[in-house]
């Protein structure tokens, strides 16, 4: 007899049978660190749209502040004033409201807005799936 033979008829003979609690342990693990990432996951995106919401509330207000200053809105208010001097200078007046837009603060703005709408659509899908799992 050969020691291949030897080994695969000692393997035969042993019939390696696992735990019966083995695999109710790890789904219990597995579980446990699904439920682990989904809090985290749930508490940075709460995080994030406060923070986003505050900065969002702060760049809106700083862009409502330079709107007035460099004069957009008095630029805006002409197209509706008087037509006719607009019809006759269209493109001078498109310049200079042009000019007059702030447009790293709408960036901003829209940028933070953006962040915000993701991380509460993030959210209630997290939110969502809690309440299927539970």
């Amino acid at each position: 007899m050969s020691v291949e033979q030897n080994l695969q008829k000692s393997f035969k003979n042993a019939k390696y049978e696992p735990d019966g609690r083995l695999s109710g342990d790890i789904l219990c693990v597995i579980e446990s660190k699904n439920f682990q990432i989904i809090k985290l996951k749930k508490f940075g995106y709460l995080g994030l749209s406060i923070l986003s919401l505050s900065g969002s509330i702060f760049s809106i207000k700083i862009l409502i502040e330079q709107s007035t200053r460099l004069g957009f809105f008095r630029y805006l208010s002409l197209a509706f004033s008087d037509g006719g001097i607009i019809a006759q200078y269209w493109k001078e007046y498109l310049l200079s409201l042009t000019d007059s837009l702030p447009v790293v603060s709408i960036v901003l703005s829209f940028f933070l807005l953006f962040i915000l709408f993701i991380s509460i659509r993030k959210m209630s899908y997290q939110f969502k799936n809690k309440l299927l799992t539970a």
